[in-house]
């Protein structure tokens, strides 16, 4: 199977904590280290004007997207924390100026899609864009790596009530994510007239799957 051409994953955080790493103070050490990571080396993380969080109605800060994951949880969800990863040496095709915005469109084109598909309107969330480097392997240079943190609600709203989201790899979840996000990167490249399809062998709308988990079903177990 060719290289993926970009990786996403889904995890979640319960209202009650059950563990290291659980439970809604781990939720909120999250959603801090998210904002204030790689803050020391980025210089539009420093920049006074710069919006850190992109606000889809959950907040522009991590207090107040915390106090929306809070008030919009289900019984078992407290946030779903989402990352939208493309392929390092994909994106090194895409001119400089254009890749944030290109990462901005991809990631708000998989969120409403994949929420469309599901049958569900798309609810509140807010996310950021976190840049890293890649480890060279075999004498090449390290790349830069973009991706974005998503935060999304434990619900979706309806016309009726708020509906609960859970996402079951049994049920295709994660297959439909992936393929959602891998079309769209796709997409997004072809229209900008970007050469990528040399570097992928036989192009697909699949990637690794995460360790996706219902947690409806979890916890009736």
């Amino acid at each position: 199977m060719s290289k993926a051409i970009v990786v996403v994953d889904f995890a979640y955080k319960g209202p009650k904590r059950t563990g290291r790493g659980t439970g809604r103070q781990a939720l909120k050490a999250v959603l801090k280290y998210l904002q204030f990571r790689d803050k020391r080396n980025n210089h539009l993380a420093k920049a006074h004007t710069f919006e850190r969080w992109q606000d889809r109605g959950m907040g522009l800060s991590h207090g107040e997207i915390f106090k929306n994951c809070d008030a919009l949880q289900s019984k078992h969800v407290l946030a779903w924390t989402w990352v939208i990863s493309p392929a390092p040496d994909l994106m090194e095709l895409v001119p400089v100026s254009q890749r944030r915005e290109l990462l901005y469109e991809l990631t708000e084109r998989v969120v409403e899609d994949y929420y469309t598909e599901r049958g569900f309107d798309v609810p509140e969330y807010s996310y950021l864009m976190h840049s890293a480097k890649t480890k060279g392997k075999d004498g090449e240079p390290p790349q830069e790596h973009l991706h974005t943190h998503v935060v999304l609600p434990g619900t979706a709203p309806s016309t009726a009530d708020r509906l609960p989201v859970y996402n079951n790899a049994t049920k295709g979840h994660d297959r439909l994510f992936r393929q959602v996000a891998a079309q769209h990167f796709a997409d997004m490249l072809d229209e900008r007239g970007i050469d990528w399809r040399p570097l992928r062998k036989e192009p697909k709308p699949e990637v690794e799957a995460g360790n996706e988990i219902d947690p409806d079903e979890f916890f009736s177990r």
